[in-house]
Formats: C-alpha cells, sequence, structure tokens
C-alpha cells in the first residue's frame, strides 16, 4: 500500500485562520468586513444640512465594494458617503479621508465622533 503525504490539511487551517481573523461578519458564504467612519476634525452642522467631514483614514482593499451601514450611528445625523480626493478605479487599494455627512438636527461634531460604519464586500472582476 502507497500513502500519500501532502500539505493540504495544513494549508486548509492556515486558510481558515487566515480567513476568520480578517473577516467580521458572513453572510451565506460571502465574508465582508465593517470599518468605523470616525470623524477627524470638529464640525458645526445645521438641520438639512450637506457637510462634507474630514475622517480618520479608512483602508479600502482592492476589488472590494463599499456600501454604508443603513443604522444611525450618530444622533446628529448620518453620512451618505465616503471616498477620497482622487477617485481610484475598484481593482486599486484606496483610502477614505472624507465623509459627506447630511444633518437631522443642529449640532457640532467632534473629532473622534462615530459619524457611521462602512461595509466592505469583496467582489471579482469579470471585465
Amino acid at each position: 500500500m502507497v500513502r500519500i503525504m501532502t500539505r493540504l490539511g495544513e494549508i486548509k487551517k492556515t486558510q481558515e485562520a487566515y480567513h476568520s481573523a480578517l473577516v467580521d461578519f458572513n453572510i451565506g458564504t460571502i465574508s465582508g468586513n465593517l470599518r468605523a467612519i470616525i470623524a477627524d476634525d470638529d464640525v458645526e452642522v445645521e438641520s438639512g444640512d450637506v457637510t462634507p467631514i474630514k475622517i480618520q483614514k479608512v483602508p479600502l482593499p482592492a476589488n472590494h465594494i463599499c456600501y454604508m451601514c443603513a443604522y444611525a450611528a450618530n444622533g446628529l445625523g448620518h453620512p451618505i458617503a465616503a471616498g477620497e480626493e482622487t477617485p481610484l478605479p475598484i481593482s486599486m487599494d484606496r483610502t477614505a479621508d472624507h465623509a459627506t455627512f447630511v444633518a437631522a438636527i443642529d449640532g457640532e461634531i467632534r473629532k473622534g465622533d462615530l459619524l457611521g460604519v462602512l461595509i466592505l464586500l469583496p467582489i471579482e472582476l469579470i471585465h
């Protein structure tokens, strides 16, 4: 009898450990990440205003799409977008450094305040 020795089991365990360390959630077979959107400046906002706010840098890996979590994490309003000064293709690593914030009530956003949550989902580009 011949026994073939491989490292397949070891490789699978390593991949699972790597995957679980980098992934924040699963929806079925889809894995994703959550990233906090944190203000990096003090800003006065007024009800109904749409205001750009500098945020702490959020790395966006290549081939990941971003969604805003719909749950309002800030009592003054909600971010509707996050991005960077020069938009890059989705196939490149990117960094969000500002958010567009819509105020529901008057108030002041302070540096370090949680504005919202960004959901990152990996994609495979076909074309």
